[in-house]
């Protein structure tokens, strides 16, 4: 008999976040030893995160939205679910209800009850940080096991509190330099071959901090910046960057991985982060990183390509400037086999062994 895991994520959109993409990694669908479900909030099957749950064949488990009208509901539909359905490992990722399900879960025997922290913040404004500062003090009460993306991320969130550190990770092959891929996302943007790129990709929003490029790019007509991906705040992005010729939004690809290798440089200016994978991706294909100094320094595994500086306009043009157009090979530093997918797959299942066993 499987040991049965439930990931809980919060509610699902049309665009894959950082926390769907670590539950999809981390789930392998032919599993000896355990057996996978994902619970998610009022989230539609032709999204792509759930979409491919159901083409997998990975159960999903609908709970109420996130509104506070639900969350009676929500807590109802929850303890029904614990007390119907047998469950060996709660893996929650979410922190506005992860209190409901470590005590339901507790409640009905579940013996590993884990807390997963993915940011370095507890959120984007004051009064959701207090919100989600107390929820988590909840969540942690009923929790078994404290386990975070990064060491600043979980100091940050735990304190003086131990923690596990399990790093998310990739499919690290996929990511490498590709001339192939260079060529064809070029070619597709009508792009030259020495044309300086600088390229970002992620969700569209405040804390990504995407304005502040076109804010650069208005002070490098002659560079081209790329962004890649979808998110709320993109018509304000494009009306900011509307009289720009040197600013594209390619929308949601499902090809994103080949942008790395079309980039000359990858910047990433967000506010806040916990350990955000596009630099490990980034990092995978070889390509010049500019960063927010605020973001977690281990996330920098190959020093000699990673760039950490405050947001200060002059000093970013100033690197982008400077940067060599790398069109050729990229080295692949081996260092960062250590994200790759295989290994911290087996890194979680023994996580979740010992604490099946304790």
């Amino acid at each position: 008999m499987k040991y049965r895991v439930i990931h809980v994520t919060g509610g699902v959109r049309n665009t894959i976040s950082g926390v769907q993409s670590f539950i999809k990694n981390h789930i392998k669908t032919d599993d000896e030893e355990f057996e996978y479900m994902v619970g998610e909030s009022n989230g539609d099957s032709h999204f792509p995160f759930n979409k491919y749950l159901d083409e997998k064949g990975i159960k999903r488990i609908v709970f109420p939205s996130l509104k506070v009208s639900n969350m009676m509901r929500y807590g109802r539909e929850c303890r029904e679910f614990y007390e119907n359905n047998r469950t060996d490992v709660l893996h929650v990722h979410n922190p506005i209800t992860a209190f409901i399900h470590n005590y339901y879960a507790k409640k009905n025997g579940v013996s590993v009850r884990i807390y997963h922290n993915h940011s370095s913040q507890f959120s984007d404004t004051i009064l959701k940080s207090i919100r989600n500062r107390l929820l988590v003090f909840l969540a942690l009460r009923n929790a078994t096991h404290r386990v975070s993306c990064g060491e600043l991320a979980g100091i940050k969130i735990f304190g003086n509190k131990s923690f596990q550190i399990v790093p998310n990770a990739i499919d690290i092959n996929k990511y490498k330099f590709s001339p192939k891929y260079r060529k064809e996302i070029r070619e597709e943007f009508h792009l030259g071959e020495h044309q300086k790129v600088v390229g970002m990709i992620g969700i569209l929003n405040r804390f990504k901090n995407q304005n502040f490029l076109i804010e650069l790019a208005k002070k490098l007509p002659e560079v081209t910046f790329l962004f890649v991906g979808e998110g709320p705040d993109r018509m304000l992005l494009e009306e900011n960057s509307r009289e720009l010729t040197n600013v594209i939004f390619t929308g949601k690809r499902e090809d994103a991985y080949k942008f790395y290798s079309a980039f000359d440089i990858f910047a990433f200016p967000s506010l806040y982060e916990g350990f955000p994978m596009v630099l490990i991706e980034a990092q995978c294909s070889g390509v010049n990183i500019i960063m927010n100094e605020t973001i977690d320094s281990a996330t920098q595994v190959v020093n000699n390509i990673c760039t950490a500086l405050p947001l200060d306009k002059t000093k970013w043009i100033d690197y982008i400037k400077k940067v060599q157009i790398k069109d050729k090979d990229r080295d692949f530093d081996g260092r960062l086999i250590a994200f790759d997918i295989n290994q911290n797959i087996n890194v979680l299942k023994e996580l979740y062994l010992k604490g099946l066993m304790e």
